[in-house]
């Protein structure tokens, strides 16, 4: 029975980003995201979630059934990334900012 409730268990990452509010492991591809990128994620964000005169934004690369896949991730105005660098990111909320990885 323990090993059942073990395979249903779910990560959360840096014991505050659960794998099953949308939190995945990723890297970020550009660190300044374009407007014709925020028009192309328009579809999958709120109108107001790309407020592009609040914000910066970045595009992050994440992986998906062994897929790459990319989304935009808000930027926080003190965090500074650079390409390549690992993040957590949100994937169907552009509203929630990324989160730096911190490499061990």
């Amino acid at each position: 029975m323990a090993l059942l409730a073990a395979g249903c268990a779910t990560p959360v990452y840096e014991n505050s980003l659960p794998w099953a509010e949308g939190w995945r492991v990723g890297k970020v591809s550009r660190v300044e995201a374009t407007a014709q990128d925020l028009a192309f994620y328009q579809r999958r964000c709120k109108a107001d979630q790309l407020d592009r005169a609040q914000k910066r934004f970045a595009i992050v690369q994440w992986r998906e059934v062994g897929r790459s896949r990319w989304t935009v991730a808000r930027l926080p105005a003190d965090v500074a990334v650079v390409a390549g660098e690992p993040v957590y990111v949100k994937v169907w909320d552009c509203s929630a900012a990324l989160v730096k990885r911190e490499m061990n």
